[in-house]
């Protein structure tokens, strides 16, 4: 038994070690065609530039050889689809998961939870037709009644759309969260006289922070990561905006754009593709990091 034990810890160890590696080699591959472009491209023109036209010539002597690679409409975009997103996730998944781990009757949580983590596992582009279809016409006929001039592809629209994509997951995580805290602190806190309500505002939901603070983040990156929504729903335009109401695009987006059709992969146009990426990839880590952080400092208070 010993030696069987001593195969199966060796054999953990590799999965870890194969994981460690296949993520420094990723992050190798990336950086390495980052830098690359930050060879032929300023980096202050990258993350402070307000003009992305990444559309360069294919000979030198045409016009227009140079591309404009200013990312900040880029940045601004993903921020704002993600923005509306959360707004819309982080209260309806929030809700719901209270509602499902304090007031819903186990009968009902058995059936209705597993519902609602379905629409986690709808592919995204169900969710892109969903909102080229029925939100983005619903929202244009909306805005002309209110007097608002609404895109056909707009950030409003994808983030409605994301946010209603991402709210399953958000509900999944922070359900698991507060149905961890020891029922012990919501038995004292009831048995001091307080309403539902005030023990689940100020037992249950401190002591359930961290790990909906995670859940919320972890949101965050899934939204900054998503494509397929925003390729049909916000469009591909470089509009340097905060309106919700105009077209947008997202570093996503550009990335398989960039990376589609027939171009030569050492031209800067294709390179920047690498630069988005590699951005994209440092702002999921802060997001990470800032989880986990709130995680360990919260949870040392309330265990």
């Amino acid at each position: 038994m010993a030696k069987f034990e001593k195969y199966i810890r060796a054999g953990l160890l590799g999965c870890t070690i194969l994981s460690i590696v296949i993520t420094g080699l990723i992050i190798l591959s990336v950086s390495s065609e980052t830098f690359r472009f930050f060879s032929h491209v300023s980096a202050t023109e990258f993350f402070f530039g307000t003009e992305w036209s990444p559309q360069t010539a294919i000979r030198a002597d045409q016009a227009a050889s140079a591309g404009s690679f200013g990312a900040v409409p880029v940045f601004l975009g993903t921020f704002l689809v993600t923005l509306i997103a959360m707004a819309v996730a982080a209260p309806l998944g929030l809700y719901a998961a209270i509602y499902l781990s304090v007031y819903a009757g186990s009968r009902f949580r058995a059936w209705a939870k597993p519902i609602l983590e379905i629409l986690a596992g709808v592919p995204s582009v169900v969710y892109g037709y969903f909102a080229v279809i029925t939100i983005a016409p619903f929202l244009r006929s909306a805005g002309e009644m209110l007097g608002l001039s609404i895109a056909s592809e707009s950030a409003l629209t994808a983030g409605l759309v994301m946010g209603i994509m991402i709210t399953p997951f958000v509900m999944s995580l922070s359900e698991d969260v507060i149905s961890a805290v020891p029922k012990s602190l919501s038995f004292g806190s009831l048995a001091m006289g307080a309403t539902q309500s005030e023990t689940i505002k100020k037992v249950v939901l401190p002591a359930a922070l961290p790990g909906i603070v995670s859940a919320l983040l972890l949101g965050v990156s899934r939204g900054v990561g998503e494509t397929m929504v925003v390729v049909m729903a916000a469009g591909m335009a470089a509009n340097l905006t905060l309106n919700p109401l105009e077209s947008v695009t997202t570093a996503t987006v550009q990335i398989m754009t960039l990376l589609v059709g027939d171009h030569e992969f050492d031209s800067d146009k294709t390179l920047s593709a690498f630069a988005l990426g590699f951005s994209l990839f440092f702002m999921t880590l802060i997001l990470n990091i800032v989880a986990l952080v709130i995680v360990k400092r919260y949870r040392e208070r309330y265990d």
